[in-house]
């Protein structure tokens, strides 16, 4: 069953795969797989090292780096389900599993962050197995093979997506305290051998970063540039915003199987299994409120829990199998359409015109403008349409970034960025030559005010107003 998971899901998922860098970051991930240096933000702190090595190495069979990372989307998107089934069966049932794994394989959030190059469907996939391992090894009482496999599954938590490690250590700690007799010298045992597995790739991300001290400085200052958007930096509407974009991805993680997860809630509330869900559900989501969650993929890493109550709910909504799987049926049919076949958020469709518009650009002026006669200018961290995708998918040309990063440290957080051939450097005024100014989609050529005298410039035909000539 765990095996059709994963089939059914991947053969869904390869189809709707995004061609072009769908996200800032997504660009960059791709340009730490040529060249991991997080002093020039590829990719920016805390580091996601062994995401990118992981890209490095799918890069040896792809031999693309940004189709590399999306392939690995595509490959822990549908390990998810088999993941998810394997949980569910695991603490409540084949019914629970079934219906887990059917809403981790055609969950809108899931499928739509499996056809994208992000570390959050990885990150989801990592953290649903480690739940998977705890929860076996509480049934057995903890043996010392259980021990070895929670410290490699944190470790390789932490080295995917750092943020994470520190909330699904409350449920770590819960499943030693949850072993037979001798549990201090195996959480001992644990925690040593996860700090060791770390270092394995903390100790060479920090060479590469120029030292402790350099990356030091870059936590520090990405965490003074991320402050307003917390809870202590930026106050009652910084959670504001965090819950609305918690609230709105969960709701389109889970639609039909929403209700479903309330009667799971009641359903298992008293056993012990719930009380894994709980110490994995609640402090991951109270770090994504009063932290910050500004984009639907830093769910992922609690959402396979909402999908287990609704499984749970569905599993034992009724004896009779038929209509167990009539509701499986509607909660799936209904995903498939909310993703493949409706335009909006979190759609095929989203993915479809943000390629499509993207490469329109790049190819007009590919067609129309040589690479020493223009300079490619951006204004602002726009994160969908701005500077490092066109670092990424125009090398040969010179694209230059008009704001300053206060996320990097020193005299590079107050400096205009060049990128030029997949390589970046830190100038103190616009390069000279002839200016492509870009208009992501809601603005206009009227932010490049400051730099240009914009009634000068003429929209370039064949960009739908999002490229302008000066």
């Amino acid at each position: 069953m765990a095996a059709i998971f994963f089939a059914a899901s991947l053969a869904l998922r390869v189809p709707f795969r995004s061609e072009l860098a769908y996200h800032w970051d997504s660009a960059q991930f791709a340009l730490a797989v040529e060249n991991f240096e997080m002093g020039l933000g590829q990719p920016h702190a805390p580091g996601f090292f062994l995401y990118v090595m992981l890209g490095r190495v799918m890069n040896w069979f792809v031999g693309e780096p940004h189709a590399s990372l999306v392939w690995l989307s595509v490959i822990a998107g549908a390990a998810l389900p088999a993941i998810g089934y394997w949980l569910g069966a695991a603490m409540f049932g084949r019914g629970c599993g079934i219906a887990t794994g059917a809403v981790l394989a055609t969950s809108p959030l899931c499928w739509f962050h499996s056809e994208i190059a992000l570390t959050t469907i990885v990150d989801g996939a990592l953290v649903c197995a480690t739940v998977l391992a705890g929860w076996v090894a509480i049934q057995h009482g903890g043996r010392w093979r259980d021990v070895v496999v929670l410290a490699a599954l944190l470790a390789g938590v932490a080295g995917n997506r750092p943020q994470t490690a520190p909330v699904l250590l409350p449920v770590w700690f819960y499943f030693f305290s949850q072993f037979a007799p001798s549990r201090g010298r195996k959480l001992v045992a644990g925690v040593t051998l996860a700090v060791l597995l770390v270092s394995l790739w903390f100790i060479p991300m920090v060479r590469t970063t120029g030292g402790l001290r350099m990356y030091l400085e870059l936590i520090a200052a990405k965490a003074q540039f991320d402050s307003p958007k917390t809870a202590w930096g930026g106050g009652l509407g910084a959670v504001t915003d965090s819950l609305q974009v918690v609230g709105a991805s969960c709701w389109m993680g889970l639609l039909l199987a929403t209700p479903a997860a309330v009667v799971g809630v009641m359903k298992i509330w008293k056993t012990q299994a719930a009380r894994v869900v709980w110490w994995w559900l609640l402090p991951m989501a109270a770090f994504g409120v009063f932290v910050y969650t500004t984009m639907p993929g830093y769910v992922l890493n609690y959402f396979p829990a909402l999908a287990l109550l609704a499984g749970a709910g569905i599993g034992r909504w009724s004896e009779k199998t038929w209509l167990r799987l009539s509701l499986i049926s509607a909660v799936a049919i209904l995903d498939v359409v909310a993703f493949a076949a409706r335009p909006g958020w979190m759609s095929a469709h989203q993915i479809r015109e943000q390629d499509r518009a993207l490469e329109q650009c790049l190819e007009v002026i590919r067609a129309t403008y040589a690479p020493e006669e223009v300079v490619i200018c951006h204004r602002g961290q726009f994160f969908f349409w701005s500077f490092r995708q066109f670092q990424y998918h125009l090398p040969e040309y010179r694209s230059v970034l008009l704001q300053f990063d206060e996320s990097l440290p020193g005299e590079r957080g107050h400096k205009f960025w060049v990128g030029h051939h997949r390589r970046l450097q830190f100038v103190e005024s616009v390069p000279a030559g002839r200016a492509l100014l870009v208009v992501p989609p809601g603005e206009s050529v009227a932010m490049f005010g400051r730099y240009f005298d914009v009634s000068q410039a003429h929209a370039v035909q064949g960009t739908a107003g999002r490229v302008y000539a000066w």
